[in-house]
């Protein structure tokens, strides 16, 4: 049997839903209403609202420069956009969906001349995010329980790389990656993948650090520190409407993460899996451990947060607008792979 971390959602998934049905009836408490756990974002931030509105509910300081793209906008109000934000902030930069979701639909733009062939490509909104060239990238678990802030798990991504031998070229050793999959043409595109790379060279294939397009996490938890823990809780003390998510974020090196120096890539609601249990040295039985235990984490923060007022659609447009926004994404992420 593969491991626990090659399974299809739905399945791997579904006992951690089922603990949470069950235990939002126990608590007295619809599905609908565990998104007031994070009572301050859209649905508690569960992918159906804007990732940047997200972004903005908090101080930024520690954040990425980022901008939004309507996808109202005409395709040259659209470059004007990243233009402006490209003076200020120059090339490389990000673009990606601002309903985003596990790497999908992600692109970067090298110079001017990218912008308005990957403008065309565009479906939805999209947020043009500041390039970091920092390379270590982890996901940090918060929770606030009972009013106190706390780091439940720490994943490191590790991107995929190859090998040279002196005789595959870098895109056979791709296809040859045991993580290979056909997502991989998001980041491979940006590669000469003819050339021929050096014996013992190693090559880092992708930017993007989503499980889905590759990386390989790890549970990285015994690195959280004091100087950590503070910079993590700056972020989430003067917003007492989040209370449950994951941060996603990029360090110079391990050190400088556990000083607390970091730049925050995006903020992951009430739908936010602790990817820690994703770790390949970890069984089934510790990671259902770990996901059930943020389950009840979740059940909690709702459950205290129960009487907060708060704009929910129904069950049926919280399906349609998922359906909706997942045929957006999927088209932008199609479009961008076929380049």
């Amino acid at each position: 049997m593969r491991h626990h971390e090659f399974w299809n959602p739905r399945i791997f998934e579904l006992p951690y839903y089922a603990y949470l049905v069950i235990g939002g009836l126990v608590r007295g408490l619809s599905v609908k209403s565990l998104a007031k756990a994070n009572y301050a974002l859209d649905h508690g931030e569960i992918g159906i609202g804007s990732k940047f509105d997200t972004q903005m509910a908090f101080e930024q300081s520690l954040f990425l420069p980022t901008a939004r793209i309507d996808a109202g906008l005409s395709d040259a109000e659209k470059q004007r956009v990243v233009t402006d934000f490209a003076a200020e902030h120059g090339f490389p930069l990000i673009l990606k969906s601002d309903i985003g979701s596990v790497g999908k639909g992600v692109v970067r733009l090298s110079d001017a001349a990218d912008v308005p062939v990957r403008i065309a490509q565009l479906a939805g909104s999209y947020l043009v995010q500041k390039f970091t060239p920092f390379n270590e990238e982890y996901g940090v678990f918060y929770v606030r329980h009972g009013g106190r802030p706390l780091i439940t798990g720490i994943n490191r991504k590790h991107f995929p790389t190859i090998v040279g031998n002196a005789r595959s070229t870098v895109r056979q050793l791709a296809d040859a990656h045991p993580r290979c999959t056909p997502h991989w043409a998001t980041f491979l595109q940006y590669l000469d993948v003819q050339r021929v790379p050096a014996a013992g060279e190693v090559v880092q294939l992708s930017f993007i650090g989503s499980h889905t397009m590759g990386c390989k996490f790890t549970d990285d938890s015994e690195l959280k520190t004091p100087a950590l823990a503070q910079a993590v809780f700056s972020i989430f003390q003067d917003q007492p409407g989040f209370n449950f998510g994951r941060l996603d974020l990029k360090a110079e090196s391990q050190q400088a993460f556990q000083r607390g120096e970091f730049h925050v890539i995006e903020v992951n609601g009430v739908a936010s899996l602790p990817t820690h249990m994703f770790d390949p040295e970890k069984t089934l039985l510790q990671a259902y451990r770990i996901f059930l235990e943020h389950g009840k984490y979740l059940l909690d923060a709702a459950s205290e947060h129960r009487n907060q007022t708060m704009v929910l659609h129904s069950y049926k447009e919280i399906v349609s607008k998922v359906r909706r926004n997942t045929a957006i994404l999927n088209m932008s992420h199609k479009r961008l792979m076929d380049v």
